[in-house]
């Protein structure tokens, strides 16, 4: 006998809101009997998150050529779909998109022929900035459509903000989306309760052949209309590199102005793994890696406004730093 329809939760929200942050809590806090997989586009053209997060037993599929909202990596996002329901058949299925998507069709992706045969879309949990939101909801257009496509508002870091301030963004955030419901965290820290759906009993239907399957992504791309690229003109570089750790330190300490976001790791002085984050205006920080984690090189990627693909390699080099590979 078939079990229940996969239960879908895609986690959105800009590039440094917490997305990563709230998926781990997730991960460790998840319910007794649910066996879960996580699903994870990144803008870049290379992966951070995945390596963070991924630990035995859990299973992890990346995306990192595109928006899985986008043309270009829509046919990538059904084959991975497929080979989560085929391999290691979850009950639930989080999805933590890429900061610069616009989200707001994951639930008709998800009631689209085949698609719906298997999966169920229970949520759609946006991450707020509880520092940045406000600049950035002037700035990109990806903010306003994540927060009014979200059926739930984390609003995240508020220990960096007062009460006040919070108060006035939950607010503002109700005029944007007056049905979504909306919680208070630090850190991502919400229990599994808030994302509570009410449940569903509807059966999955056997699962198809990859024959099959391919047909159903094929008439899709011809089908549908997909967004041919995010709502914002970012530029992505993905950096891999040796060399003294403590130069790449001070390289970071000089990253132009238009940084919205980089992060990533590397090997430590000390001999252990290090994960550095950096959101826009901010200085990097640090935290050392979980045990056992382990890379074969350091990386580093860098969101920014401009495309002057030459100017941080350069920075980097400058620093003394060995570059092993580009991807832009």
């Amino acid at each position: 006998m078939n079990g229940n329809k996969c239960k879908v939760f895609l986690l959105s929200g800009f590039l440094g809101s917490g997305k990563t942050t709230l998926l781990k809590h997730l991960l460790e806090k998840h319910p007794e009997g649910e066996r879960i997989a996580v699903l994870m586009n990144e803008f870049g053209k290379a992966g951070v998150d995945g390596d963070v997060v991924r630990r035995d037993g859990l299973e992890v599929i990346e995306i990192s050529r595109g928006s899985i909202f986008c043309a270009c990596a829509k046919g990538d996002f059904l084959r991975g779909l497929y080979t989560i329901l085929k391999d290691y058949r979850p009950t639930v299925l989080l999805v933590e998109a890429s900061g610069v998507a616009d989200t707001t069709d994951m639930k008709k992706d998800l009631s689209h022929g085949m698609l719906h045969d298997y999966y169920r879309f229970a949520g759609n949990v946006c991450v707020i900035d509880a520092q940045r939101f406000e600049d950035w909801l002037d700035l990109f257009n990806a903010v306003s459509r994540q927060t009014e496509s979200a059926t739930h508002l984390l609003i995240n870091k508020t220990d960096l903000v007062t009460k006040e301030e919070t108060d006035a963004l939950e607010e503002h955030l109700r005029s944007l989306n007056p049905s979504a419901k909306i919680a208070r965290a630090e850190f991502g820290g919400i229990p599994w309760e808030f994302l509570a759906d009410g449940g569903s009993s509807e059966k999955m239907k056997d699962i198809p052949g990859a024959e099959a399957w391919e047909r159903f992504i094929e008439d899709t791309l011809s089908n549908m209309t997909p967004h041919m690229a995010p709502p914002d003109d970012l530029a992505s570089l993905s950096a891999f590199w040796e060399g003294d750790p403590e130069k790449f330190k001070a390289a970071l300490e000089k990253l132009p102005d238009d940084l919205v976001r980089s992060k990533g790791y590397f090997l430590d002085s000390d001999g252990g793994w290090k994960l550095f984050d950096i959101v826009e205006g901010g200085r990097p920080t640090y935290a050392d890696a979980a045990p056992g984690f382990s890379q074969p090189r350091n990386l580093a990627i860098f969101i920014r406004r401009k495309r002057a693909r030459r100017e941080i390699p350069e920075l980097l080099q400058e620093a003394g730093l060995k570059l092993l590979e580009l991807r832009f």
